[in-house]
């Protein structure tokens, strides 16, 4: 029963991250990160730059640029700047959303941000989510009235048919205020 679930314990970060990439990404594996330049991605980026001598792989950034919030560009600049500082490959992708969209705007902006993903020549797509996100993902899928399928919210690893690349969650192990004390110690800005 998904109420008597122990919650995920709260993982260190960089561990979370090492633990996940060992399980799943081979040495020399293609990884692309998306980049919101929010809190939790920008820590994630920080955290793979710091394992890459331990375990070796490739990295680039991709940041979807809806063009929804009136600091769409400020977002982009920013991790356009957060890239070049640390010499990571940035690609922007600028994606037009239909806000009349019959599905709201919201469903709109996420099939443009999966459009961009399943069409990413990468081994695995990197986001950053984590165990909050997990827990709310759970609460709206019982919401919705999910079966057990949609009870289980979201996997670490996840292989869409229609996607290149296979999607990896290296942060769900790790809670927001984890996230959060990780980023004010190493005095990261988002």
């Amino acid at each position: 029963m998904a109420a008597s679930r122990k919650p995920l314990p709260n993982r260190p970060v960089v561990a979370a991250v090492a633990d996940v990439l060992a399980r799943h990404a081979p040495p020399h594996a293609r990884l692309t990160l998306a980049l919101s330049g929010g809190l939790d991605s920008v820590v994630l980026l920080h955290v793979l730059l710091a394992l890459r001598d331990r375990h070796p792989f490739a990295l680039r950034v991709v940041h979807v640029h809806h063009g929804l919030s009136p600091h769409a560009d400020d977002w982009a600049d920013f991790c356009a700047q957060l890239c070049a500082s640390h010499a990571v490959e940035l690609t922007i992708h600028r994606v037009r959303i239909a806000r009349d969209d019959a599905a709201g705007i919201e469903a709109a902006a996420r099939r443009g941000r999966q459009r961009i993903f399943a069409a990413l020549d990468t081994d695995f797509l990197l986001t950053a989510h984590q165990q909050d996100d997990q827990a709310e993902t759970l609460l709206l899928q019982l919401l919705r009235g999910a079966g057990p399928k949609g009870l289980a919210a979201m996997g670490e690893l996840q292989h869409r048919p229609d996607w290149r690349a296979a999607q990896l969650r290296p942060l769900l192990g790790v809670t927001r205020a984890g996230i959060l004390d990780y980023a004010q110690a190493h005095g990261l800005a988002w």
